[in-house]
């Protein structure tokens, strides 16, 4: 009997250790696009020979030494986007995000999340989720997160670099 509970015991405890985060079970879900961006491939793209005497170069640079990963999800799937984004607002809670931003336009809702990061200007998580849910014809949705050492300045000029679906939306929100 006791060696029963002790066993038990332990398998709670390890239970968090191999739990998958909320954006890995994201790209299990059926009918989801996952487009995943790791440092490594920062790292690389930051090395590449550019023009460093222009100032935005420079700081794109600077913001890909930065970053430690992204993250993209996508669906027109109206299952999938439904749990796609309780996932994602399930994780905006867990993790105490706070929202810098939320637009409610026709139907889609816009919002844009951040953990704060070693300064007032840096965010160490940014998570955007667009809901199209609301629009039966064509119901989409977008989850973005982005970890890192990240400068909100200079964010849409990553996302702009490699093409992320809500562009739009992330120029906006970083000019206000």
């Amino acid at each position: 009997m006791k060696k029963l509970i002790l066993t038990l015991v332990l398998a709670a405890m390890a239970t968090p250790l191999f739990a998958q985060d909320a954006f890995e079970k994201m790209g299990n879900l059926k009918n989801i696009s996952e487009t995943v961006v790791t440092k490594d491939a920062f790292e690389l793209l930051a090395e590449i020979n550019m023009d460093i005497e222009d100032e935005g170069v420079k700081a794109g640079k600077g913001l890909l030494d930065s970053l430690k990963d992204a993250r993209f999800y996508s669906t027109s799937n109206s299952d999938s986007a439904t749990k796609m984004i309780a996932m994602a607002n399930a994780y905006i809670k867990s993790n105490g995000l706070v929202k810098l931003m939320s637009v409610k336009e026709d139907d889609q809702v816009f919002s844009f999340h951040v953990e704060r990061g070693s300064n007032s200007k840096k965010v160490r998580t940014l998570v955007m989720v667009i809901d199209e849910t609301m629009n039966a014809g064509n119901p989409e949705a977008l989850v973005m997160k982005i970890s890192g050492d990240i400068d909100l300045a200079q964010i849409s000029k990553i996302t702009k670099m490699i093409n992320v679906p809500g562009q739009e939306q992330i120029e906006k929100a970083t000019k206000e």
